[in-house]
């Protein structure tokens, strides 16, 4: 009976002992996949925080390079308003930015007095006149058979930084359009400027930007001993 009292005990002890080890293998196992978890969520918060600071600093940049071209635009929108208000203002009073001479109260003398000879000279008749060219001085006049200046255009680098939207936006669409043929083809944009002048915008159409600019002074290219009433635009 001894015997048989002390094998149960032993057995006891034994499946005591057993249970407890089962008991802390099951407690470590979740306590390990706990800890996964918990890193797992670190590590998945710390890759949404990264991206996000990732993504604001992108939004930054992409902010500030819009910012930089909307700070660029409108210096260039300016100039280019400033530059088409001075040439209206100027064609009101029969002149080109880089020209003191005033169409239609000037004649080809006064100018070849003050400019030399020219480069080149010829007679065109769908315009009414003789054309003359002062190549350094970027001007081309037009005169009639009385030596009066009817039109002036000017080539001035200046103005061919101009684009067709710019002189839109300031001055609307045009009352008069039409396109010269040629290498390239051209667009004409014309404005009355008041009672005695006209003012024309000549544009690359390869380029959409000013080639240079027409002032017209109609009333000089009235023929009337020939019944030619000349030319509008």
């Amino acid at each position: 009976m001894k015997k048989y009292g002390l094998l149960i005990a032993f057995v006891v002890i034994v499946s005591v002992f057993a249970g407890y080890m089962l008991y802390n293998n099951s407690h470590t196992a979740q306590r390990g996949n706990q800890e996964s978890q918990s890193q797992k969520a670190a590590t998945n918060d710390n890759s949404t925080s990264q991206n996000n600071a990732t993504d604001e600093n992108k939004s930054s940049n992409n902010d500030n390079n819009n910012g930089d071209k909307q700070d660029q635009n409108p210096v260039a929108d300016n100039h280019n308003i400033d530059l088409i208000n001075q040439i209206v203002s100027l064609a009101k009073e029969g002149k080109v930015i880089n020209c003191d001479f005033v169409t239609g109260k000037t004649t080809i003398d006064d100018i070849e007095k003050a400019y030399g000879n020219p480069d080149k000279q010829e007679y065109i008749s769908s315009a009414k006149g003789t054309y003359t060219t002062f190549t350094s001085k970027k001007l081309v006049f037009g005169f009639n058979k009385g030596m009066q200046v009817f039109e002036t255009r000017s080539f001035d680098p200046r103005l061919q930084v101009i684009s067709r939207s710019d002189i839109e936006n300031v001055l609307g669409k045009a009352p008069y359009k039409a396109t010269i043929s040629g290498t390239p083809s051209q667009t004409v944009l014309g404005y009355t400027m008041n009672s005695d002048y006209k003012l024309e915008f000549v544009i690359s159409n390869t380029t959409n930007l000013v080639d240079h600019v027409n002032v017209l002074y109609p009333s000089a290219t009235v023929n009337s001993m020939a019944d030619d009433p000349g030319r509008q635009w």
